[in-house]
Parts: C-alpha cells; sequence; structure tokens
C-alpha cells in the first residue's frame, strides 16, 4: 500500500487539507469516517474524521475526544497539529501500543480547520486577520488605516513616518529596531509608527486604526456572552456564525464526548478553565483533574498550565468556546496556545498575564534586540525586511519594514513546525487516555435453586476520570448515571433485584458489584449491559449452566 505524502513541515491550505483527508480515510475506511458538520460562511465544508475501530464498536457506544485547530484565521499551526495526529494515528495503528489501545477503545474526533475561509486567506494573501471573512461590525470599510501591502511585497509590516514629535525612535544597538522615544529625548530623529496599510476617507492629518475583519468566533459561543460594545468581535448574537453553531451542534449531538482540545496560537502554554473565574471558584475535583493531567501532559510539551483568567488574559473573557463545553456542557476542555518564540529566543516570561496584557507586534529594544539575535541565527535573518524607502500614496515618503508576524511570531516557521506538532500531540494523548471507561470485569452465575441462578457483575471504570466526565457535569445533571441491566428471552425473569439498576455516578479507577437473581431454563443466554453517555456501553454474555 502506498504511504499517504504528508509532509509535517508544511502548513496546508483548504483543497490540499481535505485531499489529505478524503485520502487518509480511502486508505484506512475500518479506522475512520470522514464528513462535514456544515458550511462555512463563504460555502467551504467543514470535513471532521472520526477516529475508530469500527470492528470494536459503534463511535457513539465509546467514550469520545474531541480536536480542533484553527479557530483563529491566522493561527494554523492549529491545524497542523490536528492533521499531524491523524496522521501519525493511522500509521501508527497495530504496530504502536497506545494508538492501537487509543482507536480500540475511544472515538477521536478531529475536526482540522474551524476558519477554513479566513485561514484560506491569511495562507494565500499577505492579509492577517482574526477569523471569519464576513466584514464585521460594519458591512462597509469604515473611516481610518486599513491593514494591507500597499509595496507588494506580499507581506504585511509596519510604516514608519519621520516626525519630530514622533514616539519611536530607532534603537543605537540596533538599526533595525524600532523602539519607544523616553520622556527626556529631546534632540533626535523620531518617527511614527503605523501598520502597513491605506487610508480611507484620509482628511490629510488624522490616522486612525479602522475596524474591518472584526469577527472573534472565540467570542461566539453562549457561555457568559456580552455584545460588541463590552466584546469586540463577538457576534451579534451566540452562535451566530455559521462556524461556531456548526461545532456547537457538533458537541451537542455527541454526548460521549468527555474530553476536548482547541489549537490556538501563541505562547508556548495549556490553557484551561475559567476565562471568568479562578480556581478557587471552580469545582476543586475537577481543578484537580486539570492540574494531574496539565502535571503529566507538561512532561511531553514542556508548557505550562494554568487558569486563563488567573495565569493569561488581563480580564475576563467572555464567549469563550473552552468554557462553554466546559461549563455549559461538563466536558473537560483545553485550549493550547502553541508556539513559544519569545521564550525560544531567550524571553523569560514570568507572567503570561503581565506580558501580554497589551499583546502588540511591538516589543521593548531588550526583547526585539533578543528575536533580531534569535532570526539571526536561527533564520539566516530571513524573518525581518529591512527598512526602504516607499512613496504612499495618502502619506508621501514613508519606509516600510519590520518582521514577518505570520511565521515568525503568530506561527512557527516551517522548520520548526514538527517539533511543535508532536509534543503537543503527545499532551493530547495523555487526556485521550485518561477518558472513562466501563467494563464488565467478572460476569458469573451460581444455581441456587430448580431455574434459579444468582448472577454477580463487577462494572468498573478503568479510566482516571469519572463517568460523568467531569464533576460540573454531576452538579449541572448534563450527564446520566451508569445504567445496568440484563438482557433476556422473553421466558426468563428477575425475582429478586430490578432488571435494570441504577449505580450512579462512577469516580474514575472504581468499581462496583451488583447482583440479581434470575428465574430462566439451564443454558439461557443473557447479557450484562452497562451503559453511560461518555463512558461507553459494553455487553458481556453469560450462559446459565
Amino acid at each position: 500500500m502506498t504511504k499517504i505524502k504528508f509532509d509535517p513541515s508544511k502548513y496546508y491550505k483548504y483543497d490540499e487539507m481535505v485531499t489529505l483527508l478524503k485520502q487518509w480515510h480511502d486508505q484506512y475506511p475500518d479506522l475512520t469516517k470522514l464528513y462535514s458538520i456544515g458550511k462555512t460562511y463563504e460555502g467551504r465544508e467543514m470535513y471532521l474524521m472520526e477516529i475508530t475501530n469500527q470492528q470494536t464498536g459503534a463511535s457513539d457506544d465509546k467514550p469520545g475526544y474531541y480536536i480542533d485547530g484553527n479557530f483563529h484565521a491566522g493561527e494554523v499551526t492549529g491545524c497542523a497539529v490536528a492533521m499531524y495526529t491523524i496522521n501519525h494515528m493511522l500509521n501508527k495503528y497495530g504496530t504502536d501500543t497506545d494508538m492501537t489501545y487509543i482507536i480500540d477503545n475511544f472515538v477521536v474526533y478531529i475536526l482540522p480547520r474551524v476558519s477554513c475561509d479566513g485561514a484560506e486567506m491569511y495562507l494565500t494573501t499577505p492579509m492577517m486577520l482574526r477569523s471569519s471573512t464576513r466584514p464585521y461590525p460594519f458591512a462597509e470599510k469604515q473611516p481610518g488605516l486599513h491593514i494591507e501591502d500597499i509595496n507588494g511585497d506580499n507581506y504585511i509590516t509596519q510604516m514608519r513616518i519621520a516626525d519630530p514629535n514622533g514616539s519611536w525612535k530607532i534603537s543605537e544597538k540596533d538599526e533595525r529596531l524600532m523602539v519607544p522615544r523616553q520622556p527626556d529625548d529631546i534632540e533626535g530623529d523620531f518617527f511614527r509608527l503605523y501598520d502597513e496599510g491605506s487610508i480611507e476617507k484620509f482628511d490629510g492629518f488624522e490616522i486612525k486604526k479602522a475596524t474591518y475583519y472584526g469577527l472573534d468566533i472565540n467570542r461566539n459561543s453562549p457561555v457568559n456572552w456580552k455584545p460588541e460594545h463590552v466584546q469586540k468581535g463577538a457576534g451579534p448574537y451566540p452562535f451566530s456564525e455559521p462556524e461556531t453553531r456548526n461545532v456547537g451542534d457538533f458537541i451537542l449531538a455527541h454526548r460521549n464526548i468527555a474530553g476536548l482540545m482547541s489549537y490556538h496560537t501563541t505562547s508556548g502554554v495549556h490553557l484551561r478553565p475559567s476565562a471568568q473565574i479562578p480556581d478557587s471558584k471552580m469545582n476543586k475535583l475537577d481543578v484537580k483533574m486539570f492540574k494531574d493531567i496539565g502535571e503529566r501532559g507538561k512532561e511531553f510539551s514542556g508548557y505550562p498550565h494554568i487558569n486563563t483568567v488567573e495565569g493569561f488574559v488581563s480580564k475576563p473573557q467572555t464567549g469563550i468556546f473552552m468554557d462553554w463545553a466546559y461549563e455549559v456542557e461538563g466536558i473537560l476542555s483545553w485550549s493550547t496556545e502553541l508556539w513559544d518564540l519569545l521564550q525560544r529566543a531567550g524571553i523569560e516570561i514570568k507572567s503570561f498575564k503581565e506580558h501580554f496584557k497589551n499583546r502588540t507586534v511591538r516589543f521593548n529594544e531588550a526583547e526585539g534586540l533578543k528575536l533580531l539575535e534569535w532570526n539571526d541565527k536561527e533564520l539566516d535573518g530571513e524573518a525581518f525586511i529591512p527598512w526602504k524607502k516607499y512613496d504612499h500614496p495618502q502619506l508621501g515618503e514613508v519606509e516600510i519594514g519590520g518582521f514577518k508576524m505570520k511565521f515568525f511570531r503568530q506561527n512557527p516557521p516551517e522548520k520548526f513546525l514538527e517539533e511543535e506538532c508532536q509534543k503537543n500531540m503527545e499532551f493530547t494523548f495523555v487526556g485521550i487516555k485518561a477518558l472513562p471507561k466501563l467494563v464488565v470485569s467478572k460476569a458469573d452465575c451460581q444455581k441456587v435453586g430448580t431455574s434459579l441462578y444468582k448472577v454477580t457483575a463487577v462494572i468498573e471504570n478503568i479510566g482516571y476520570q469519572p463517568t460523568s466526565g467531569t464533576n460540573l457535569a454531576q452538579e449541572i445533571s448534563k450527564i446520566s448515571t451508569v445504567k445496568v441491566e440484563l438482557e433476556m428471552p422473553e421466558k426468563a425473569q428477575v425475582v429478586i433485584g430490578k432488571n435494570e439498576q441504577d449505580l450512579g455516578h462512577m469516580e474514575g479507577w472504581s468499581k462496583k458489584r451488583i447482583e440479581w437473581v434470575v428465574k430462566a431454563e439451564q443454558g439461557t443466554e443473557i447479557a450484562i449491559c452497562a451503559n453511560s453517555d461518555r463512558a461507553g456501553k459494553v455487553k458481556s454474555v453469560l450462559n446459565l449452566e
């Protein structure tokens, strides 16, 4: 069988991604299902790969784990990790113990790209945008500076304009670097610094940044949602966008999903709920699960794991997909910020919250020098475009230059992509193997009278997570308890005990024993069936002898 040509150092465009997904499905029909969960704003199909061994049971009868990438258009590393994961799982099935165990016992749902439209624009044009290509919040261009590749070099960098009242100056340590002007800087050459672009309805004086392509579909979920004037990019109402609505509908339709990973960039950190409240106000048992999985996963990725509002964002965030999955659906949910450029360049991050409070493409002098040094050493200087004069149609003479942000700051250069994929995929496998899983570990019978049999079964949850997936799911009564029943011929009957027994929710790594007395003819075949929304459905067949 010809091996599919998958390049782990490549960022795939939409058609290339779809071709690969179809090839994988064609080559592994017994391990995969491929289907669209809906269409995007521009009409692209959102393809999802379902991976499980269909010979060991139906997908819906197995504990499920959901993975997606590219919620944000420019965060294409997320799609790369998802595709890398598919390739690894399928190629290693039957030869790798972990992959064989995962595919035989669980179902993994992988949606490589959520913002298909935005990612295509990002990968095929110089444009950078947040998520959907739907113009928002205005249908028409508004007055102000619009990001654009005005000099035609296929990159969007920065413009500097000489101005004695400018707030920037050229670093004395490296002439490529722009640094903030100090309060006592009186003499010297100073500049205004802007994103590269053109100005709509320019009055010849004021340069304001315009709002365009402002949707943020990771602020569009129905949890703590706030309107645009409170949370920028939120959309007109929760799940207003086809992409988020399709994802939400899929999650709601698959009650077996007990764990979730949504890949983003950048920072090099595993984020977990909540983006609203600290650990102290969350379910303590769930916080312990997050920390246990985070610590184990850290051994593979090297990334820290933190509560989002406590350790990452400068203020509570609303409409976050990860929070919706956990707070509303009770799913153990993660959101990894892939790629740690700053740390690789030797910039110490003592606090993500403080460091990214005022996120910008500009850096202080010490950081900028380290980034330039790393760029020169690791990339032969390719990630920086030297400043060059340009006759701007509205501003006159400007200089354009700076870092190529797409595959330097926001995503790893291709030579570092495979490493990023490998280690973060391994983190996710920790979460998959921690899923709850029901088994009937013991089933036997003892004859206690004429046509009477004592039937005994031991039901175990052999997974780390509780059968509900999270303890919060139990609090909000989101997931049904574990039910065990006997399947028997009509002539057989239970004379002591209830045919269906409710075991409640089972903790991770726990077991429960059940007994019945059954009246039936010798040789009758019965089945002990245990089922749970998230821990799977299992059956053990027993002959009454």
